[in-house]
């Protein structure tokens, strides 16, 4: 949708400041259990026709979270200050040389022994991964469905997801944890999957992994999540109901049995927003919001229709062109967007404009998260006593950064610093390097990722650095 010229540069900031309209909603009746809400009806999942919704009205679960902490909305306004810096000096068009991402995943499993098909099998979060990695590098085999008209918005992010291989200390692991728990359903309202008091599990440092908890989600919803903040909330991370995950194995809900639940929840977590702008099914200039993307059409779709719901979303798998009360004429609304709310054989794309607010997540709020090197474990003890007297720090860096050596003899070493591009920067020899810091420079170089290269005459590691002002 367009945002207007007055998002220009910081689209993503004014897209989340803007006032909202106020809209009262029919919703379901499911209580939250905080005191000062537990009289409430639920205010943030409109009630559907259909039996599942995919995911929160992101506004109001954002408000939601400031009540329960009010801490968080100055977080949260700093990252999207952050954010908003970043686009401003990288414009809003993607260039050819693009930075690529990896990030770890660590999916916490929470199964009741009444029900044993909550524990979902390790092929299956496998197969949700490469269902991530085909979703986010456009390698998708649907991608031929995409509508002509979208073509040219369509791209790839640039990312690759992985089950981590190395555990918080340090140790090897699938990237799975299994917890049988006693708790037989979880909400949103209390974040109850991710504290272990309440029947779910301890995030992992959310600046070292992606945490996905799977669990049975209760209220008809498919998943939910949270939008970053500076720093990372030690609640970061997304929900996923267990009937939703990856596209083999058990999976009886025929609507969302290809694993774009997961690949839509991450999306908000890299700070993408749904195309309708979550304001009720008004349009951007009649009171309405947006989704601060210029390539996803206007969309309010206020239309009852069995696609439309009347408050924003659409909902199974319209046929092509499918136009609403924003986007009245051919191509009309794009509802393949994996932002949608539509049927999970019927997404197949993210746009330039996504990208755009995704690269400012990465490199922002979510800098440090893409240094992690938790998608590689250690090969040998040897190697990981190497890694481990090695920091590099600060991380992100404004431009100076130091490495920091305190290997157990003294021992000649070579530091290479290389650009996503292949290009060696800088470059550092020294001997006795045992107990020394070093100082490297990329004042002069563009902000983004960069990789450092250490290694003596046994082993040699690479650890990331971003570079972010």
């Amino acid at each position: 949708m367009n945002p207007g010229p007055e998002k220009a540069g910081i689209f993503a900031y004014i897209c989340y400041m803007k006032c909202r309209v106020t809209i009262v909603f029919a919703v379901f009746s499911l209580l939250v259990v905080f005191p000062a809400f537990s009289q409430e009806v639920n205010p943030l999942i409109p009630s559907t026709k259909h039996s599942y919704v995919r995911c929160l009205d992101m506004e109001k679960y954002e408000l939601f979270l400031e009540k329960q902490d009010p801490g968080r909305k100055a977080r949260r306004d700093a990252a999207m200050k952050q954010m908003a810096k970043w686009t401003e000096l990288h414009g809003l068009k993607r260039t050819d040389s693009v930075a690529s991402y990896t990030i770890p995943i660590v999916f916490h499993v929470l199964w009741n022994s009444a029900t044993p098909a909550e524990k979902i099998s390790l092929a299956q979060l496998k197969r949700q991964i490469e269902v991530l990695n085909r979703d986010y590098n456009r390698i998708n085999a649907d991608t031929i469905d995409t509508p002509g008209p979208f073509k040219p918005a369509a791209t790839s992010f640039n990312i690759s997801f992985c089950l981590a291989q190395t555990d918080p200390n340090g140790k090897p692991t699938t990237g799975v944890v299994y917890k049988q728990t006693s708790t037989t359903s979880f909400s949103y309202s209390n974040n109850a999957a991710k504290l272990p008091y309440l029947g779910g599990d301890t995030i992992w440092d959310p600046n070292k992994y992606l945490n996905i908890w799977i669990c049975n989600l209760s209220g008809g919803l498919l998943g939910y999540s949270e939008f970053p903040t500076k720093p990372l909330d030690n609640t970061f991370g997304s929900v996923i109901f267990y009937e939703a995950v990856g596209d083999s194995g058990y999976l009886p809900l025929p609507a969302y049995n290809l694993g774009r639940t997961i690949t839509h929840e991450i999306g908000h977590l890299l700070d993408l927003h749904h195309p309708w702008g979550d304001d009720g099914g008004l349009c951007p200039g009649s009171g309405g919001t947006d989704d601060g993307c210029a390539d996803t059409p206007p969309e309010g779709n206020n239309l009852n229709d069995g696609y439309g719901q009347g408050w924003g979303p659409t909902f199974g798998c319209p046929p092509f062109p499918y136009t609403d009360n924003c986007s009245t004429t051919s191509p009309g609304i794009m509802f393949e967007n994996y932002m949608e709310y539509s049927n999970d054989s019927c997404m197949n794309l993210f746009t330039k404009d996504q990208y755009t607010i995704a690269s400012a997540a990465l490199s922002g709020p979510l800098a440090i998260l893409v240094t992690s090197t938790a998608c590689t474990a250690p090969s040998s003890i040897q190697e990981y006593i190497f890694n481990a007297s090695v920091n590099v720090y600060p991380n992100p860096s404004p431009g100076k950064f130091n490495v920091a050596v305190s290997l157990s003899d003294p021992s000649h070493l070579n530091i290479e610093v290389i650009s996503v591009l292949g290009q060696t920067i800088q470059t550092l020899n020294s001997d006795n390097a045992n107990g020394k810091t070093y100082s490297l420079d990329l004042s002069a170089q563009p902000e983004g990722l960069y990789f450092v290269k250490i290694s003596n005459t046994s082993f040699s590691i690479v650890k990331k650095i971003m570079v972010s002002r």
